[in-house]
């Protein structure tokens, strides 16, 4: 099963907790994009923070429908025990698909935790609806992430989220939502979050022609 050390918990039933995060998304080349999420992860209760992570995430568009993704993650534990300093590795592929005013996409992704005991394997899958509200400037979403560890030949998590977004202006979107997970065998067995993500698309970094 995946490790409670993961998410830098203490033992609990349950917890309260906010996820903030920052995506910056720049053009790198035609189809081909990196985003680097920072992430912070805070207990209502227990000391913090949880989490804190950041790292590239590299996108190619093959197609319209299937996005191929690399990266490389940073993650901090600093509430764990003495602390722990992960590494993750990941790859991912996504297939998006659209019908009527939704779309729906489906991601399977890999992932390597160095750093944590046994350095586990996990994949996760991840699927997501959303459509907009009225004009387009708004919407609305849900999306469910499973979670499997070769180490311990289990699913052992689930991640349930629904939430709304808004377009502030052509470079931020602003995100709310409340997220609950469950972990087996791990304490706490339930997290109930509120987060809010900020993404930010900046100006491309293609190299000019001229």
């Amino acid at each position: 099963m995946r490790p409670a050390s993961v998410l830098g918990e203490n033992a609990r039933a349950s917890d309260w907790q906010v996820w903030s995060e920052v995506d910056i998304t720049a053009e790198l080349a035609n189809r081909v994009r990196v985003t680097i999420p920072i992430v912070v992860r805070s207990s209502v209760e227990l000391p913090n923070p949880q989490l804190a992570g950041l790292g590239p995430i590299f996108d190619f568009a093959v197609t319209k429908r299937l996005t191929v993704t690399g990266g490389y993650l940073f993650v901090s534990l600093p509430r764990t025990g003495s602390g722990y300093e992960v590494q993750v590795p990941l790859a991912a592929i996504t297939l998006n698909e659209r019908w009527r005013r939704f779309g729906v996409s489906d991601r399977n992704r890999a992932e390597k935790l160095i750093g944590l005991p046994g350095a586990p394997i996990r994949y996760r899958n991840k699927v997501v609806v959303e459509r907009p509200l009225g004009s387009g400037r708004w919407i609305a979403f849900a999306k469910d992430e499973v979670f499997y560890d070769f180490s311990q030949s289990s699913w052992t998590q689930n991640r349930l989220e629904a939430g709304t977004g808004i377009r502030l202006n052509p470079m931020l979107r602003l995100e709310a939502y409340y997220l609950e997970r469950s972990v087996r065998k791990s304490q706490p067995s339930r997290v109930h979050a509120v987060g809010l993500t900020l993404q930010i698309q900046v100006n491309s970094l293609k190299r000019s022609h001229l």
